[in-house]
């Protein structure tokens, strides 16, 4: 072919062409396509096999929700599961749990000894014990002429010297370091605790709490799902939305789209919603970018665990897998699909809601898809024709032989998001399940609704029977037919209250007696329609009181009422066990993911400025700094009068230990006022009244003491503000300051000397400084018989001037000793003390 024949291409052409090359995928990019597509229809098989595996289970879910709901067949009929559920309800789950982080033991200071021993250790290896020793001996032995065991001597001294004092200043120096990270323990202990508590409760923990428990109660299951958001980073699906103004702008977006493709009044209506969409980014309402932490209760039909294991160990299995509802366009713009891909999923519509119903749950024939809230739009009719098609199912698969998350839609053929890795955290699995009663050797736990529902049925079943016999029992009166005329009978039943009416007989002189008479009725026997016999046995299944219900049939003592009572504590103690094992390691998860995403400035926004909170450094740093878990009991309804019967026995000893635990160590009124303070606070709390007790606490101040009668105007005329007696600086009460006063008075009245006073107070309160025992012992003692109030003149040792006065009582001199704890040194009661007599 010639030069001149060949087409030239027009700009166009080549540019088309360059397009089609552009868009064509590369054989790599062909071949991925096929790999993720096989993928795909691999997992999804494998999910579709698991759920026909677990169709049983989900059966039994839709007739236990029957009976919960109230379905039955009977002509009378009493909801005593759905009672019986919001009863333990309220028991299980009343309030969220206190968090309750203390550090790890790891984390504690080893003892004395091992300090000692380390301080020893270090120091022998330094060579200034030798340089010591050189330096001794030399110098001694240039003093001496010459003496070798003198110089000797000294060097061995002055090393021992030394080592003494470094060994000190080293034992010194870790024992500050173990008491600095101890308290820096303690301090991100207390952070940690409020950190978790506040993303709980922005959380709404409590809500999906009580949902949690009322699903296991219902079905014998219940799941939750625990997740961090983060929208610069891939995080797990979840049904509770982060409004935010990032999905704000995805909304309008994908609006803009839908309405781009509208027509008519659609188009219209479109445009009204999109315009409120714009106004509302215009005002900005939402933060720009959210994240926290985020808590959805599963739908135990939506959640799947792979075949071989039981649901309780799910932690165990390959892979769990979450199916999320989702709206179609909320998938389209938050997965970013095309309309192209997006027609390739499977629509889901909801279910249309199901009221009370009046046929037998247990006669009614239900199927597993009787327990699912989204139905295949293309396979039921049992869904509202508004909302048909809506939703796609979303399915979230954590498979942890991968460590990895994969995310797909039903129908569509390839993943819609790339597969991401988890927050490291000591478990993978997001989901906390609570099972009520497990059976050994089955998969699904058992539920209480499907253990008590035949006595529930059987309970409807009397009632019933009791309502017809009583229908069939209505009073009536017999006639005979032959004597009185339909005529008669017509006026005799259309007459009024207190009417007379004539009664006419074929006979004349017949008895009426014996032409009316009473219409015979079988007798209703109460033994025949006794129900206290099933209401003991469900209470024995659900654990539940009869007088908690709400009724008493039967009178009971105070003993009877008493086992009762503590049968129910059992009972729900040990379902109350269950749920806070989960809700232990739900704290903990939900602590490793803080430590993960939280930085220092978030945790000081919520736990204040002084807030604790090291850099992360991976999963396993928070189990060797803390202890992570709740207090038990703190997530069920309150026992009151227990709790305060229990804290005012202890209350007595707790402040007598404070103030004798503070003079034994020499503390400071004010420390010790502090901690009576603290004490103070908590017992308001623990009393559940919300009491100010800021308010009623003395504050400090330089506060006047009331002066003696002439001794002056108050502080700030020239006056100098009295002191405290020097008796009242001792920090001692009670038994200790009368002992020290008949001291002080034997000193007064030239029983002792000063010099011993001081010696015997010396030794029997060590805790107080000498300064201050000289001034308590310095003041001139009278003679025997001066008044003991005045006070001493004249000079030490020497009787003052004064007249008589009453011997004092109470003599330490061979005179018993004063109630309360005996000082140390103190001889037996009765017994002289030849350092105590005068001199």
């Amino acid at each position: 072919m010639s030069i001149e024949n060949t087409p030239v291409p027009s700009p166009l052409d080549a540019m088309q062409s360059g397009i089609d090359r552009a868009a064509a995928p590369t054989a790599d990019e062909a071949k991925a396509k096929v790999q993720q597509e096989a993928d795909v229809s691999r997992w999804f098989d494998r999910i579709r096999q698991a759920r026909k595996f677990d169709e049983p289970a989900r059966e039994q879910y839709a007739k236990d929700r029957k009976y919960a709901r109230g379905d039955s067949g009977f002509e009378v009929d009493s909801n005593l599961i759905g009672t019986y559920i919001d009863i333990l309800e309220s028991f299980l789950y009343a309030r969220d749990p206190d968090v309750d982080v203390r550090p790890s033991p790891c984390s504690e200071p080893p003892s004395l000894e091992a300090m000692r021993d380390a301080a020893e250790d270090y120091v022998g290896e330094l060579p200034d014990m030798q340089q010591a020793h050189d330096q001794a001996a030399a110098a001694v032995l240039q003093d001496s002429g010459g003496d070798q065991q003198m110089a000797e001597q000294a060097g061995k001294q002055a090393a021992d010297g030394l080592r003494d004092h470094l060994i000190q200043k080293q034992y010194e120096k870790i024992r500050k370091r173990y008491q600095r990270r101890q308290r820096d323990t303690k301090a991100f202990a207390e952070t940690l605790e409020i950190v978790v508590s506040r993303l709980w409760k922005d959380a709404r923990l409590k809500p999906r709490g009580i949902r949690w428990v009322r699903s296991a109660l219902t079905i014998g299951l219940g799941v939750l799902k625990v997740s961090w958001q983060e929208r610069t980073a891939p995080s797990p699906e979840t049904v509770t939305a982060i409004n935010d103004l990032q999905a704000n702008i995805q909304r309008a977006a994908a609006m803009r789209q839908e309405l781009d493709e509208a027509s008519g009044t659609e188009e219209d209506a479109l445009r009204a919603e999109y315009e409120r969409q714009l106004e509302t980014l215009r005002n900005q309402a939402e933060v720009v970018v959210a994240r926290g932490l985020a808590i959805d209760v599963v739908p135990a039909e939506d959640f799947q665990v792979a075949p071989g294991f039981t649901i309780a160990d799910h932690v165990d299995a390959p892979w769990n897998s979450h199916r999320i509802p989702k709206r179609y366009c909320d998938a389209q713009a938050e997965f970013e699909l095309s309309d192209a891909v997006m027609k390739q999923a499977k629509r889901f519509a909801a279910r249309k809601p199901v009221m009370v119903q009046r046929e037998s749950a247990m006669l009614t024939n239900s199927t597993a898809a009787d327990a699912d809230a989204y139905l295949d739009a293309s396979t039921s009719m049992d869904y509202s024709s508004d909302t048909a098609g809506d939703f796609v199912m979303v399915e979230e698969i954590w498979d942890c032989d991968t460590n990895s998350v994969l995310t797909g839609i039903h129908g569509i053929k390839c993943w819609v998001k790339p597969a991401w890795n988890p927050t490291a955290t000591t478990r993978f699995y997001p989901f906390f399940v609570l099972c009520t009663s497990e059976v050994d050797g089955q998969r699904h736990p058992q539920s209480l609704t499907s253990r008590s529902a035949k006595l529930v049925d059987d309970y409807n079943r009397i009632g019933s029977a009791e309502a017809e016999h009583r229908r069939r029992s209505l009073p009536g009166i017999l006639f005979h037919k032959g004597q009185v005329g339909q005529e008669v009978m017509n006026k005799i039943n259309n007459s009024t209250t207190g009417e007379w009416t004539g009664v006419e007989t074929t006979m004349p002189n017949v008895d009426l007696r014996k032409v009316f008479f009473q219409k015979p009725c079988a007798p209703v026997d109460p033994g025949l329609y006794d129900r206290s016999r099933i209401t003991q046995e469900l209470e024995r299944i659900w654990g539940v009181q009869e007088a908690l219900s709400g009724s008493i049939n039967t009178q009971k003592t105070a003993t009877e009422a008493d086992i009762a009572q503590t049968g129910f504590k059992a009972r729900t103690s040990g379902r109350r066990d269950s749920m806070e094992t989960q809700l232990g390691e739900m704290a903990q998860y939900t602590a490793e993911l803080s430590r993960a995403h939280v930085t220092a400035e978030d945790a000081q926004a919520i736990a204040g400025p002084d807030a604790m909170w090291p850099e992360y450094t991976g999963p396993d740093d928070l189990r060797s700094l803390v202890v992570v878990d709740i207090r038990a009991g703190s997530s069920g309804k309150p026992d009151t009068m227990m709790e305060r019967q229990a804290w005012a026995n202890q209350l007595p000893l707790l402040q007598n230990g404070i103030v004798q635990i503070g003079q034994m160590r020499g503390s400071s009124p004010a420390d010790i006022a502090d901690a009576l303070e603290r004490l103070l606070k908590i017992t308001a709390e623990r009393s559940g009244d919300r009491i100010d007790i800021d308010s009623l606490i003395p504050q400090s101040g330089n506060a006047q003491q009331p002066s003696a009668p002439g001794a002056g105007g108050p502080p700030g005329n020239g006056q100098t503000p009295p002191t405290l007696p020097p008796i009242q600086q001792s920090a001692l009460m009670g038994p200790q300051t009368a002992a020290l006063t008949q001291i002080l008075d034997q000193v007064r009245q030239s029983i002792l000397t000063p010099e011993t006073a001081a010696a015997v107070i010396q030794a029997a309160y060590p805790m107080i400084p000498e300064p201050l025992i000289q001034q308590m012992v310095g003041g001139v003692p009278v003679q025997p018989g001066a008044p003991g109030p005045n006070p001493p003149t004249g000079q030490p040792g020497q009787p003052s001037q004064g007249g008589s006065a009453p011997a004092p009582t109470g003599s330490l001199v061979g005179q018993p000793s004063p109630p309360g704890p005996v000082p140390p040194g103190t001889p037996a009661p009765g017994v002289p003390s030849p350092t105590l007599s005068p001199e």
